[in-house]
């Protein structure tokens, strides 16, 4: 019922104030006998007043890829489990070229923050096919995280080991960098290992150029401006 109510915030802008007396609730759902709805040409509802920003399904996209049918959408919290299997499957040293560490476990407190994200100052874009089993399963993600200003934002990007060198990282790259884009931020950044030569020859594609740090010769600093 709360789930229902918040989706009417979304969509009526105009909501004012909804009043369900009684409302019983029991094993089978709940039931309003009585609603009364109060719109407002004042639009004071919608999700740009959300104290958190709603999940923007509007991002979701499917599309061909490899043959298969490929969606990309932000990331959700009910993702947890299925992100968990995706990480489980990357290679050691695939998860060190991303965090710098190559550990394969996860905190469930870490695992948590991957999944429930603040839309309205990060994104994570995962690519997502359904597997023989019928089971949705995760290929990709890409994450971006904005400074409070929105003028500089973070991206680290990772693809299932089994799948490197398919055009998947391009194609997650490129969503992230419109999206931030559109979103207003001025520059998209990342820190790299040296011998993340994949990595590096993709952001060269793409635009980004490299930019002196003081992290030592084993790290380099590139930058795309939007």
């Amino acid at each position: 019922m709360l789930v229902a109510l918040s989706q009417m915030l979304i969509d009526l802008s105009q909501l004012e104030s909804v009043e369900l007396d009684p409302l019983l609730a029991g094993s089978d759902g709940a039931l309003a006998l009585r609603a009364r709805v109060r719109l407002s040409l004042a639009a004071p509802s919608g999700a740009l007043n959300f104290a958190i920003r709603p999940y923007p399904s509007h991002l979701v996209e499917t599309l061909d890829w490899q043959g298969r049918r490929l969606t990309l959408r932000p990331i959700r919290p009910e993702d947890e489990v299925q992100h968990m299997a995706f990480l489980s499957q990357l290679e050691p040293a695939d998860i060190r070229m991303r965090v710098f560490y190559s550990r394969r476990s996860i905190e469930r407190s870490e695992l948590a923050r991957l999944t429930q994200i603040d839309y309205a100052r990060e994104m994570a874009f995962v690519a997502v096919d359904t597997g023989p089993d019928g089971v949705e399963r995760t290929l990709g993600v890409v994450r971006a995280v904005a400074d409070p200003d929105n003028v500089s934002a973070e991206f680290g990007i990772v693809i299932r080991s089994d799948l490197k060198g398919l055009h998947l990282g391009p194609l997650l790259m490129q969503r992230i960098i419109d999206y931030q884009r559109e979103h207003g931020t001025k520059k998209l950044v990342a820190t790299v290992l040296a011998d993340n030569t994949r990595m590096l020859d993709l952001a060269r594609r793409l635009g980004f150029v490299e930019k002196p740090n003081d992290q030592g010769d084993g790290v380099r600093y590139i930058e795309l401006l939007l």
